[in-house]
């Protein structure tokens, strides 16, 4: 029996299921993916990291791994910015050719643990002290699954609501007291809303703006789409109902047509035409990254930030709600230096480097504790909240299974059909709940039979 309890390595993944996965993905990148030689003349072991980040956040992790360089003598790291990262990961990790440490994102840990194609950190980070007892309260689940601690986190996101202070002031709203329930919300959202005619100038919230987070509005009536001890969707159950309800009345409110034709006027994300930079929303809910935004673009907009409103039984201000939304670092299987991989890794988790790329990220630290400059000198003027949710216990993440992916789609297909009026909430999560039973159900059978297969070779071997 190998010593991951029988399951196959990943490097033991079949010729077709990865050839599977190139075609999936377009390229052969297992062949030719960011892998220059790995000799240096001063004698140091070289490293590949892979990462997803460009731009600003790019430039900063950069930074860090110059850092650790020039900190020894022994290890250089050599970072890669690297798109579709789950994928090219995927398919070096299956080529046996992989990276010596992957950037991803929260998400991604169970599919590639479930697939045996990263290694667990509980001994390696041992002689370090990375252990997921060193995170945040909200922020500790995402390093494990199944009981194994399987990434490092590397910068903390949260989600949260910014709102714009002077539109607050002009509606006659107090800009220092954001609603904290769905009934405050929808009464200030209103009040914020300006129309011209038939046609809307401004709204005080959208839905779908950004629409990356199809998936959490359950949440703030108490929900969850899933239970991992019994890997069951629980997508309609009465508080996602009560979620999707509630994110339908906004079309059924304000005329579908006019919400929608508000919404395709909107400039990108990245840009001073942003919905909420640009003045068209008064409330947004987004990360800790926004800020970033908000200071290259409009450095003056007068913003708060607060907790994303909940259904009035569950306002507790000491424990929020709100969605984890972290990357990590994890050390693919086949790596050819684990040991060094961790050195690296523990190195961007001391409290010093982890500030200051988060600093430069604009979040918050996903540490348990934060020192008093990080705070004070934040550029992140909401700050002190984006920490606040990530040490709550009611802070969630999505749900931990490999199926994830599939669960996604379905809910980014029940919220336009929701969103669109095109059935009941109650229905459309009905569907979304079977669909994504199915993928849980499949999974599980796959897993099993393959399970079964492996014990079989091993007896016949025996």
């Amino acid at each position: 029996m190998s010593e991951n309890g029988g399951k196959p390595r990943a490097a033991d993944l079949s010729r077709r299921a990865a050839l599977g996965v190139f075609a999936a993905a377009g390229i052969g990148y297992a062949c030719f993916g960011p892998r220059a030689g790995r000799e240096r003349t001063d004698g140091r072991l070289v490293l590949d990291y892979w990462e997803k980040w460009t731009g600003i956040e790019g430039k900063a992790m950069q930074k860090i791994v110059r850092e650790f360089n020039d900190s020894q003598d022994r290890l250089y790291v050599r970072y890669f910015a690297t798109a579709g990262i789950d994928e090219k990961a995927q398919i070096a990790i299956a080529g046996g050719a992989p990276p010596d440490v992957v950037g991803l994102w929260n998400y991604s840990v169970p599919a590639f643990a479930a697939a045996d194609a990263i290694l667990p950190l509980d001994d390696l980070g041992r002689p370090y002290g990375v252990r997921p007892e060193m995170y945040a309260a909200g922020v500790r689940q995402v390093t494990t699954y199944k009981g194994r601690m399987l990434a490092a986190v590397n910068t903390g996101g949260v989600l949260a609501l910014y709102y714009n202070k002077a539109q607050f002031r002009e509606a006659g709203l107090n800009p220092e007291r954001p609603p904290r329930t769905i009934p405050e919300f929808d009464a200030a959202a209103k009040t914020l809303l300006v129309r011209k005619g038939d046609r809307i100038e401004r709204m005080g919230f959208h839905h779908r703006e950004p629409g990356w987070w199809s998936f959490v509005w359950g949440n703030h009536f108490g929900g969850s789409l899933y239970d991992e001890g019994a890997n069951r969707s629980t997508a309609d159950s009465p508080e996602n109902i009560a979620g999707y309800d509630w994110v339908q009345s906004f079309p059924r409110e304000y005329g579908l047509g006019a919400v929608n034709e508000f919404r395709s006027s909107f400039g990108n994300y990245d840009s001073p035409l942003n919905a909420f930079i640009s003045g068209r929303l008064s409330m947004v809910v987004q990360g800790p990254w926004l800020a970033n935004m908000i200071n290259l673009h409009r450095p003056d907009l007068e913003y708060g930030v607060a907790p994303f409103p909940v259904a009035e039984s569950l306002y507790e201000p000491d424990r929020p709600i709100g969605l984890i939304d972290t990357d990590v670092l994890v050390i693919p299987r086949g790596a050819l230096h684990p040991e060094a991989s961790m050195e690296f890794i523990a190195y961007t988790q001391q409290q010093r480097v982890v500030e200051e790329l988060s600093t430069v990220h604009c979040k918050g630290s996903p540490l348990a504790a934060s020192s008093e400059a990080f705070v004070r000198d934040h550029p992140n003027r909401g700050i002190a909240v984006f920490e606040a949710i990530a040490r709550s216990p009611r802070a969630f993440r999505v749900p931990p299974t490999p199926c994830w992916a599939q669960m996604k789609d379905e809910m980014d297909r029940a919220l336009d059909r929701v969103w669109n009026l095109q059935g009941a909430p109650e229905a459309i999560l009905k569907r979304s709940r079977e669909r994504s039973q199915a993928a849980l159900d499949l999974y599980a059978a796959n897993a099993a039979r393959r399970a079964g297969a492996g014990a079989n070779a091993l007896e016949a071997s025996a």
